[in-house]
C-alpha cells in the first residue's frame, strides 16, 4: 500500500530531474552553437548564412530546427557577439517550451566587416 502511495512522487521527482537534464543539455548545445559561430564571424563577418550553417552543426536535433534555434549577431558596447537561443524542450526535445535559452560568445575580428554590425559607413574599417 505505501508503495502505491509513493510511486506518484518518485515520477514526479523522475520528471524534475529529466527536465533538469534538458535544460543543461540546451544550454550546453547554445554555448557550442555561439562559440562555433562567433569562430566563423571572426573570419567571414559579411556571410550570416556561413554563421548560422557552422553555429548549427554543432548542435544535434532536434534542437538544430529553424523553429528551435535562432543564430544572430549583436553589439553591445562597441563589441560584437553571436548570440545562439535555443527553444528550452518540455519532458521531450523537439516539444519546445513557452523559455528560451540564450548564450553568447565574443567576437574576436580576424577580417574587418565590409558593413553592417560595427561598420555604419559601411567603408570596412572600424
Amino acid at each position: 500500500m505505501e508503495f502505491a502511495a509513493v510511486v506518484p512522487f518518485l515520477m514526479l521527482a523522475l520528471a524534475l530531474v529529466w527536465q533538469v537534464l534538458l535544460l543543461g543539455i540546451t544550454s550546453m548545445y547554445a554555448s557550442h552553437g555561439a562559440a562555433e559561430a562567433a569562430r566563423q564571424a571572426s573570419v567571414t563577418p559579411d556571410d550570416l548564412a556561413r554563421i548560422d550553417e557552422e553555429a548549427r552543426k554543432r548542435v544535434r536535433p532536434p534542437w538544430d530546427g529553424e523553429d528551435v534555434m535562432t543564430v544572430e549577431i549583436v553589439e553591445r558596447d562597441g563589441v560584437r557577439h553571436a548570440r545562439v537561443t535555443l527553444a528550452m524542450p518540455i519532458f521531450l526535445p523537439g516539444a519546445a517550451g513557452p523559455w528560451d535559452i540564450s548564450a553568447e560568445s565574443r567576437i574576436v575580428t580576424e577580417v574587418a566587416p565590409r558593413g553592417g554590425v560595427g561598420d555604419p559607413q559601411g567603408t570596412g574599417t572600424r
